[in-house]
């Protein structure tokens, strides 16, 4: 007993000198001697403590503070590694090289990015044709052309000839793979950033670089490991946490996404001119993944801390509407709406949004209102606004609609589509017949165009063109309940009783909701004698179109059979 007292003592004065030791050189802690505070009893209180003073000279991940927490340390010293300062990058102040100007724009970083960067820090040599042309291959444009030939230069005090050589090698490699991966060459791009990367294998934008050729290729793997070691040499990049957790997010690792995205925002949670990094892109792709893993809570908790931090953002406004009516709340989710418009009324896609939320509340007209709005300003929108005409019954607006975006795009076969279908419905069948084979001239191999045009040539009474039609329908489509309905009325006008009861039989099994076929089902058990048969199917045409009159008429007419 008295041995084990003698080696906890032992332990805890070791953990004091070890910390009084860190303490006296007023340095960031590191990742080893965070762990070693954790392993002498210090991942407590007293640690975050010291972790606030100090700060972390590293990105802690969150596999990292899992391992932290395995091993004893509380909620309060993780919280303090996660909120702990960082040192500012002593590269952050020196002059560009030419390395590292080659290297930003192979790591995607945009060409003004670069320029302002150029601007606010010089570089420390003068920039030849030869360089300049390298720079051009790599992506940057005439604005960084212009700030590197203008840059204050402040030359290093003294040159390595084997330093420079081995500089200009990786800045070629490194020009030719931003190239590479620009022209889609992905693997050749790949191939440039590896051999940049070994000789220059502490620079973070060339390990950017080489996992972005990863990543595009699925190299889900690889690429977290390239940017992993990307954040231990800067650990405070923003951009490269995001790319991170989106390829962790790909990968399927969902929280590692949820922690990369969040210190992203943390690092930069508001936009900055000309930086790679845009908060909101990374505020969206983290309330993705937190809807995906179903925690709309914690997502509305985003947007309304996004809204905190600007409450005028319209976008904001529509995301925590969308977000709100994915929960069911579709009152407070209009409302959301309705202030992304006052604060944009130019904002399309909250136009949209509303007309949704209002159709799906039956408010039609609100709803036609915000899709003629949204029209104005997304000519791509047309169909919303005119299927919520036909669902309204405004025949005559939809063939406007649709008459209007063929007037511009004259080979939009879904507007020949829909514009068949209104003409059919008022009754222009003439007109209907050959919108469809237009469709069809257009795009042939649409089942549903072809048994729209059965429909309507059942209609004027040439069967066999309606078989024809019908029977393409479902040649491409054998689950086209539609034509199969189509088809049983060709067979019936041919005298085809059973071969029709059998077409209704197959297009109700295919959609039990195929009103039409459940009324045309019950006239053929009618004629049968099988009223009870007749009945359930007149019944369930009624069920699901409340308001027919035809339907309503033949229930009652064999219920009264059956009754007498």
């Amino acid at each position: 007993m008295r041995l084990r007292k003698t080696l906890t003592l032992l332990g805890l004065v070791t953990g004091l000198v070890f910390v009084l030791s860190a303490w006296a050189q007023q340095k960031p802690f590191t990742q080893d001697q965070v762990q070693g505070l954790v392993r002498d009893g210090l991942g407590d209180e007293s640690g975050a403590k010291l972790i606030e003073q100090r700060g972390i000279d590293f990105a802690p991940a969150e596999d990292f503070l899992q391992s932290l927490k395995a091993a004893g340390a509380s909620e309060a010293f993780l919280e303090a590694l996660r909120a702990a300062k960082r040192p500012e990058s002593v590269s952050a102040k020196k002059p560009l090289n030419q390395v590292r100007v080659i290297a930003l724009l192979a790591a995607q970083v945009p060409s003004h990015r670069v320029a302002m960067l150029v601007k606010e820090r010089g570089i420390d040599f003068e920039p030849q044709q030869d360089y300049l042309d390298e720079v051009r291959l790599g992506g940057g444009d005439d604005e960084l052309i212009m700030a590197l030939k203008s840059a204050k230069v402040t030359k290093p005090v003294t040159v390595d000839p084997a330093a420079q050589a081995r500089q200009a090698e990786v800045r070629q490699l490194a020009a030719r793979g931003a190239e590479f991966l620009r022209n889609e060459r992905y693997a050749d791009g790949e191939s440039e950033y590896r051999a940049a990367v070994s000789l220059d294998p502490e620079n973070a934008e060339l390990r950017v670089g080489l996992a972005l050729a990863l990543m595009v290729q699925d190299d889900l793997g690889g690429a977290i490991a390239e940017f992993r070691e990307a954040l231990r040499l800067d650990p405070k990049d923003p951009w490269t946490h995001e790319l991170l957790g989106t390829s962790l997010e790909r990968k399927g690792d969902l929280e590692g996404a949820i922690a990369e995205y969040r210190e992203a925002l943390r690092l930069n949670p508001q936009p900055k001119e000309g930086l790679t990094f845009d908060p909101s892109i990374a505020r969206k792709k983290l309330l993705t993944v937190l809807i995906e893993k179903k925690d709309v809570e914690g997502a509305i908790a985003l947007e309304r801390e996004t809204l905190g931090l600007n409450p005028n953002d319209d976008q904001a406004h529509l995301d925590l509407g969308e977000t709100l009516e994915h929960k069911g709340d579709l009152a407070d989710a209009t409302a959301e709406y309705r202030e992304a418009l006052r604060l944009n009324p130019n904002n399309w896609s909250a136009h949209w949004s509303l007309g949704e939320a209002l159709e799906h509340n039956g408010d039609l007209d609100g709803a036609i209102a915000e899709y003629r709005h949204l029209l104005s300003l997304n000519p791509d929108t047309w169909d919303k606004l005119a299927s919520a005409l036909r669902k309204k019954g405004d025949l005559d607006g939809v063939i406007a609609v649709c008459r209007g975006e063929l007037g511009v795009r004259a080979d939009d076969y879904p507007a020949h589509f829909l514009l068949g279908m209104a003409l059919r419905e008022r009754g222009d069948l003439d007109d209907a017949i050959a919108e469809f084979r237009e469709v069809i001239r257009l795009k042939p191999n649409i089942s549903e165009a072809h048994s729209n045009l059965g429909t309507a040539l059942l209609k004027k009474h040439d069967v066999d063109g309606a078989m024809a039609e019908c029977g393409e329908a479902v040649r491409l489509k054998a689950e086209n309940d539609a034509a199969r309905t189509c088809l049983g009325f060709a067979l019936y006008d041919k005298g085809d009783v059973g071969g029709a009861t059998v077409e209704y039989r197959e297009a109700i099994r295919l959609n039990p909701k195929n009103a039409l076929a459940h009324a045309a089902l019950g006239g053929m058990l009618e004629m049968k004698g099988d009223h009870q048969g007749a009945l359930q199917e007149y019944r369930a045409a009624c069920e699901l179109v409340p308001k027919d009159p035809d339907y309503r008429e033949a229930y009652e007419r064999i219920l009264k059979k059956m009754r007498h």
